[in-house]
């Protein structure tokens, strides 16, 4: 059942605090059910042959990133709450703890390494989600089911677009990736995703969509509700670009980057959506999906909805689900709240203590900052061997926005690229924050740091998570182009009872014998994973899961994924 797409002004009455504001219009986005699906076996039987205009784009076609590194606040309704800024961040340089925990499980991702798949396009996209028996493992264009032994099953590499088999239009005659999947904790179903869009004159045009499945029991193998969601393509809504999905009692948060009109053109902002989750877990034709307005934070606009850990529920429902992004203008994590109410399709956005609107937000201030390759935010991770240098993607927040409830105590986790020594030689390497009270007015930065061990070798592309006891793991991608190491995946994590703002020395999960060596025209192929998963294992609460890319010889499109899993021997 198709919803039409319309603009709905809100006005807001707190009695309590007298305070009258007018909320700006939510977006509320046509959603179509497409029906329950067949057995996921049958409908990988079922997929459409993909041409070569109808999969991903390669990386040196892909759109632009975010415009101007600057915030462009409008709108004000009420100054945001200001968190005092703390003691400047920390750069480790000397991994004095003990070594992190060694890899339990380590197996082939999707790639070329792995029998069955089909490399379309770069980067990959490395996505996963982990269930109580399965862990499915997602790249630009095909998804895998493993055990949690690394045996594939049935019914192996499929395509993405099989979830849709059937259903007609672009999430079923496109097979574009970008995708987005989880496990949801809280009822025991997987949520698989990705977009899909048109092309002509080798630009991407709409209809832009958004092509949701929902699984109907607890086996990723079954069958699942499917859904749609279109954007407009008139500016300043448009493409639907690097989805994010968070999971929260009330809701599925996603937060997308949008490029406006069709053509697609510049980035126009950021959409904060969300969809109807109970509906969606029922099948229900008459979800719906509503978003804040698309046109505020035009430039730098990233956000990441935050994603439970456990099922403890949140301290605070009320307020909705949470989005954080990072300031290049406040040198800042800022947080907003979205609060959907599906009854009457209406959002409001706000600080979730009475702000509302696009510029009423947590501000919390997090020191001095540069940005990876002294600041430009881009591409400059050398490599051995060639003169091609990667993208460190370092003008946004690190997929994924890690939440847990540990004992009552609220705490959100997340990364991102920054430069270890300023306008200095050095590229780039992770730092990471711990934000606790992130429900309340006044959050604490608990934790904040920068790794670099040995003050050497480049690290990007990092995900964390926290384990039940709030210990903290760490995985990323690692170079040296003076030493000869070629991109490879490490992890580093720290005990709840470690010294704060420090992690453990490094672990490597796989070395890389290849390099991205592509410089020809158009344009070198850059970019690299677009961003990694870390992910906890829901049975005990315990296992790290991380996945991420890498090459096994120099070369263009041969990329390669590695799944290992990793364990702090305390956490039972």
């Amino acid at each position: 059942m198709k919803k039409s797409l319309q603009a709905i002004l809100t006005f807001t009455i707190a009695l309590s605090g007298a305070v009258f504001a007018q909320q700006a219009p939510t977006l509320v986005l046509p959603m179509t059910f497409l029906g329950e699906s067949d057995s996921l076996f049958n409908m990988s039987l079922k997929s459409q042959a993909i041409t070569a205009n109808q999969g991903p784009y390669q990386a040196t076609e892909m759109l632009q990133k975010h415009g101007p590194m600057v915030d462009v606040d409008t709108g004000l309704v009420r100054a945001s709450i200001s968190v005092p800024l703390g003691a400047q961040p920390y750069v480790q340089t000397i991994a004095a703890n003990p070594p992190s925990p060694a890899n339990i499980t380590s197996f082939e991702g999707p790639g070329i390494g792995l029998t069955g798949f089909v490399m379309t396009g770069a980067p990959p996209d490395t996505t996963m989600a982990v269930g109580p028996s399965h862990i499915v493992a997602w790249v630009n264009s095909m998804y895998v089911v493993f055990d949690k032994t690394g045996a594939v099953l049935p019914p192996g590499p499929t395509v993405g677009n099989a979830l849709f088999a059937g259903v007609g239009g672009g999430c079923d005659t496109t097979n574009r990736g970008d995708p987005i999947l989880q496990y949801d904790k809280l009822a025991d179903r997987w949520f698989l995703s990705q977009f899909a869009f048109g092309t002509s004159a080798g630009s991407i045009v709409g209809p832009y969509l958004q092509c949701i499945a929902v699984s109907t029991t607890s086996s990723p193998l079954g069958t699942y509700y499917r859904y749609s969601i279109a954007f407009s393509s008139t500016s300043p809504s448009g493409f639907n670009d690097y989805g994010k999905l968070g999971v929260w009692p009330d809701a599925y948060y996603t937060a997308y980057n949008m490029f406006g009109g069709s053509p697609a053109g510049a980035n126009t902002g950021a959409a904060m959506c969300a969809s109807d989750r109970l509906k969606m877990l029922a099948g229900d034709p008459t979800a719906t999906t509503l978003c804040a307005p698309v046109a505020f934070y035009g430039g730098g606009a990233s956000f990441l909805p935050a994603d439970m850990e456990g099922t403890t529920l949140p301290t605070d429902v009320s307020q909705g689900g949470m989005f954080m992004r990072y300031s290049f203008g406040g040198i800042s994590l800022r947080i907003f709240k979205l609060k959907p109410t599906f009854a009457t399709s209406t959002v409001t956005i706000g600080d979730g203590f009475g702000g509302f609107g696009t510029s009423a937000f947590i501000n919390i201030p997090v020191g001095a900052t540069t940005v990876a390759c002294n600041g430009a935010a881009s591409t400059c991770v050398a490599q051995p061997g060639t003169t091609t240098v990667l993208d460190t993607l370092a003008d946004r927040l690190m997929y994924r926005l890690s939440y847990r409830n540990r004992g009552g105590v609220d705490s959100l986790v997340v990364n991102q690229s920054v430069d270890p020594d300023g306008a200095g030689a050095r590229s780039s390497a992770v730092r990471w924050y711990e934000v606790r009270s992130p429900l309340t007015a006044a959050p604490t930065l608990f934790q904040n740091a920068t790794y670099d061990p040995g003050a050497a070798s480049d690290r990007w592309m990092g995900s964390i998570a926290s384990d039940k006891l709030g210990n903290l793991m760490l995985g990323y991608s690692v170079a040296n182009a003076g030493t000869g190491l070629k991109p490879s995946l490490r992890v580093a994590g720290r005990l709840r009872t470690d010294i704060k703002n420090t992690l453990r020395s490094e672990v490597t999960l796989i070395t890389g014998t290849g390099s991205q060596t592509i410089t020809a025209a158009p344009a070198p192929l850059t970019r690299w994973g677009d961003y990694t998963t870390m992910q906890v294992d829901p049975v005990n609460d315990c296992t790290f899961w991380y996945i991420g890319q890498y090459l096994a010889t120099d070369g263009t499109f041969n990329w390669r994924t590695r799944i290992g899993s990793f364990k702090f021997t305390g956490c039972n």
